[in-house]
């Protein structure tokens, strides 16, 4: 009778949780959508050849931020270039584009950081960093991001529950989400020309 009681309130609690949903690109119990863009991005089938590097040596700053990046993270090495690559892949493929080695769109992508921080004692913000920089034949830029519970856009708030785990995790999504969407648009609009 207890097992069928547990089994019976762990479905209820998937279900009001939407624990599937995390599966594709939201995070449980919101409409958060991780790797979906915001506004629409249609490439129209278009394929690009992204190559993708781990550029940030021992870099500690980020263009867009005041603070220095932890270095101690699980986010260092492969793990981190892994985490950018499969992110960045999951947002194009979902804007109707494919990756494709053999396209002539090549474009390098240059991760420079991707990093968070808890800032504060006893009240503590957030902050998801990542820095990337573009370069093709048809457009070079440097995409920064650092994304805090205060942003309009953030997948947490300030007054937000959550470990710190999940809450460093969330807003380094966050924020690769918010530098990849300006980097998808810009590269629309390239393709366009």
């Amino acid at each position: 009778m207890n097992l069928v009681k547990i089994i019976t309130a762990f479905v209820a609690a998937c279900l009001i949780t939407s624990c599937s949903a995390l599966y594709y690109g939201f995070l449980p119990g919101s409409d958060y959508k991780i790797l979906k863009t915001e506004k629409e991005i249609d490439f129209q089938g278009r394929s690009f050849n992204i190559e993708f590097r781990d550029s940030r040596g021992k870099r500690n700053i980020i263009d867009c931020s005041e603070y220095v990046l932890d270095r101690e993270t699980e986010l260092e090495g492969s793990p981190g270039l892994q985490f950018f690559r499969d992110s960045l892949t999951a947002m194009v493929q979902g804007s109707n584009g494919k990756i494709d080695p053999a396209s002539p769109n090549k474009i390098v992508v240059e991760l420079e950081g991707l990093s968070f921080n808890l800032i504060g004692r006893g009240y503590v913000t957030v902050h998801g960093f990542v820095q990337f920089k573009v370069a093709s034949s048809f457009m070079n830029k440097t995409y920064c991001s650092d994304m805090t519970d205060h942003d309009e856009d953030a997948p947490l708030k300030s007054n937000s529950w959550a470990t710190r785990k999940t809450a460093s995790r969330l807003m380094v999504s966050g924020s690769m989400r918010k530098a990849s969407e300006n980097f998808l648009q810009s590269l629309q609009i390239a393709q366009m020309i």
